[in-house]
Formats: structure tokens, sequence, C-alpha cells
């Protein structure tokens, strides 16, 4: 029961850090789609 306020905390963090990841993750995705679409389109 000692360790449950620090992993409470690391739980928060992680969840600030997990949507960080998913944000860059999906701004990443968006811009590799237009970039691949760009490359594959000759017009």
């Amino acid at each position: 029961m000692a360790e449950f306020g620090p992993v409470r905390e690391a739980t928060v963090l992680e969840t600030k850090i997990g949507k960080a990841i998913f944000y860059v993750t999906c701004a990443v995705s968006l811009w590799f789609f237009y970039w691949f679409a760009g490359i594959q389109c000759p017009c």
C-alpha cells in the first residue's frame, strides 16, 4: 500500500505521455500518407 501513491503518479504521467505519443503518431501518419500519395501520383 505504501507504493500506491507513486504508482498513481506514474499512471497519470504515462497517460499524458501516451496521449502525446498518440497525437504525434496521428500527425506523422497523416504526413506520411500525403507524402506517399504524392510519390505514387505522377500527376
